[in-house]
């Protein structure tokens, strides 16, 4: 009877601790890279995975080794407990040519945007849920938030678009049967500045819309404070014309047109006064006066603390590491967000980067 006992009592055991050890074969962490995102921002988060188990993981093409990444997100500010979907025609990240070795650790960058509607503002929870045939159960992170937010509105001005040629529109009928030129209507957009802060400093946005269609949306730098706020000036082409200081004795100089194209950057040194936009109310034409542009190298001292756009994604911590989806991360347009990320992990070659897996 005793022995009966004891062996009941040990497959009892043994049974607790088997879903322990199934979910102690991989470690996978999700965080978002900023805590606040701008409604209709690309949401960003990177997932860590380590794999704790004596064997390699792949995922290729076969079938026997066809894993998939998924999220579950759901709006944590409402009494709802369905996940928001993706869409039917939104493939998921591609997990094809991802190898962990065993006891080993990769993170990774994805742009949810891409894989579902993110677009209410809102506070989320998101998991991360990682399946492979050749694990017995799927693997999911804790959940991590993130929230959705409006900004603050601190400059907006609408414009008309510029017509390229003073021609009419095709003539049509009136109620006789005359023809008659109709009045070509000029359309408008809407240009605006945003503050929002990401949870880590305050940013400025740069958005350009109308009625039906959100055009650009672009950091631009950060938020000083009010006494360094963007001066901001439209020229005769409804190009907007943007001067903002990235500290004291460094200014960023921006023109944007009408279709939210970047045609003119320029970085500049306060010399004796400092930069300024000046528009001339004859010919429409929109100038900066005062400073000096920042020479490559020379000015070297002056620039190198500054945060530009290649920072603001992703200031600090662990970056890109092999991406898997290097084509829907849009970074600002001064870099391209690979470009971006590989920059910051030069900077941060020499120092220690702390793991989101720490402590597993």
């Amino acid at each position: 009877m005793f022995f009966k006992l004891r062996h009941a009592f040990a497959a009892v055991f043994v049974l607790f601790l088997f879903p322990l050890c199934v979910r102690a074969q991989v470690a996978i962490v999700v965080k978002p890279v900023q805590v606040n995102y701008l409604q209709y921002e690309s949401v960003f988060v990177r997932v860590a995975m380590r794999n704790l188990s004596a064997h390699p993981l792949a995922f290729g093409e076969n079938i026997g080794l066809k894993g998939n990444l998924q999220f579950e997100i759901r709006r944590s500010d409402r009494n709802d407990p369905s996940f928001i979907r993706s869409p039917k025609d939104a493939p998921l990240p591609d997990m094809t040519g991802v190898i962990l070795p065993p006891g080993g650790e990769k993170t990774y960058m994805f742009n949810l945007s891409k894989y579902y509607d993110l677009r209410s503002t809102g506070r989320y929870s998101v998991k991360a849920v990682l399946r492979h045939p050749q694990m017995p159960t799927p693997y999911q992170s804790k959940e991590a938030h993130f929230n959705i937010v409006r900004g603050n509105v601190i400059w907006s001005r609408t414009v008309g678009l510029p017509l390229l040629d003073d021609a009419p529109e095709d003539a049509g009928e009136n109620e006789g049967g005359a023809k008659e030129e109709k009045t070509r209507m000029i359309r408008t957009r809407e240009y605006r500045i945003l503050s929002y802060f990401t949870g880590a400093s305050h940013v400025y946005c740069l958005t350009l819309e109308d009625k039906e269609n959100l055009y650009m949306l672009r950091h631009i730098g950060y938020d000083l404070g009010p006494d360094l706020r963007p001066k901001c000036e439209i020229d005769f082409l409804s190009r907007l014309n943007v001067l903002l200081p990235a500290s004291t004795k460094v200014y960023a100089y921006y023109q944007y047109n009408t279709d939210g194209e970047l045609e003119n950057r320029q970085i500049l040194i306060k010399d004796e006064k400092a930069p300024r936009l000046v528009f001339d109310p004859d010919t429409g034409i929109v100038k900066v006066v005062g400073g000096r542009e920042a020479r490559k190298d020379v000015d070297y001292e002056e620039i190198r603390d500054i945060q530009f756009l290649e920072d603001m994604r992703d200031p600090k911590g662990t970056l890109l590491d092999e991406p898997l989806d290097p084509d829907a991360i849009l970074g600002p347009e001064s870099l391209g967000a690979k470009e971006a990320a590989e920059k910051a992990g030069e900077r941060a070659g020499g120092k220690d980067k702390k793991s989101l897996l720490e402590g597993f």
